[in-house]
């Protein structure tokens, strides 16, 4: 709810593949998803190929695609941002090693 994504509609993936390219395919598909079913994709990854991933992400989805990055939830030092994909592209943020949850939205 704290990305302000559709909370009625979404699926949670778990991890995805760990060899890049299998990860940017399915990280397209998952973006198609959320365009063509109005609905929000959330998938994890292990702390330490969180930047990995985040790097996926960018290459992967389109510049008006909106991701959120939650992490350490729970905790003093929760952190949840929402950003379009090109936003993302400015700024990295601090999440290496760091128990993350990633969203991604139309």
């Amino acid at each position: 709810m704290a990305s302000g994504f559709n909370g009625q509609n979404f699926v949670f993936h778990g991890y995805l593949p760990v060899e890049k390219r299998d990860r940017n395919s399915s990280l397209r598909k998952l973006e198609q998803e959320a365009y063509r079913k109005n609905q929000t994709q959330i998938f994890i990854e292990t702390p330490y190929r969180n930047m990995q991933m985040f790097d996926s992400i960018l290459d992967s989805c389109l510049p008006g695609t909106r991701m959120c990055i939650a992490v350490n939830i729970t905790t003093p030092e929760e952190s949840i941002k929402t950003l379009a994909i090109e936003m993302w592209k400015k700024q990295k943020p601090a999440i290496h090693k760091q128990p993350a949850v990633f969203l991604i939205y139309k």
